[in-house]
């Protein structure tokens, strides 16, 4: 699967200009990719292969599919450890609202990677729901690939910079109940 890389020029990219600068981007996030196409392949999304004919690359959909079983084990054990006392299902409530399509298009949006996206010119004009769930995939997608340059240390760190920030607030606004668990809270309340 390794690809080599040529540091002025991925070797993806024949004759295409408006290719942004990925190891910039992989600097800004404090990465060192040995791999530059791995992080490059997390950030194409399907659609830009459709126009894009001289791209030789693949796109993200399977390293998201790693990634995202290396986000589900990272913040496993990082909740496990950090709530001792807490049960499986507030543990699982705790985890869903970390890692959802909110969540991680939120730190996506926040380390940057809408510009550094390889998307068609229809998605990339969308910035609604369907733009959440591309930048989502993203970022686990550069989680598989943190993952398969460096290792599991290396992918749990870029999570726990990236992520594991957001549990206190999660907590306070109890933003990790569903609807209808704080609706009948608040029932029982009053």
């Amino acid at each position: 699967f390794m690809m080599t890389y040529s540091p002025s020029s991925p070797q993806q990219f024949k004759n295409s200009s408006n290719v942004p600068d990925f190891q910039l981007l992989a600097e800004k996030l404090g990465l060192s990719f040995k791999n530059i196409d791995l992080l490059i392949e997390a950030l194409t999304h399907r659609s830009y292969l459709n126009e894009h004919r001289e791209y030789t690359g693949s796109h993200n959909e399977r390293l998201e599919f790693l990634g995202d079983a290396v986000l589900e084990l990272a913040t496993t054990d990082f909740l496990f450890k950090k709530f001792p006392a807490s049960p499986e299902g507030e543990l699982t409530s705790y985890r869903a609202a970390l890692v959802n399509t909110v969540s991680l298009a939120e730190s996506a949006q926040t380390i940057g990677l809408n510009d550094f996206l390889l998307l068609s010119k229809g998605e990339s004009r969308d910035m609604g729901r369907a733009r959440d769930v591309i930048r989502a995939d993203a970022f686990e997608a550069i989680i598989g690939a943190i993952y398969l340059d460096s290792g599991f240390e290396q992918a749990e760190k870029f999570i726990a910079k990236n992520l594991y920030g957001k549990i206190d607030s999660i907590i306070t606004e109890r933003s990790y109940q569903d609807a209808k668990s704080r609706f009948q809270e608040i029932a029982q309340e009053k």
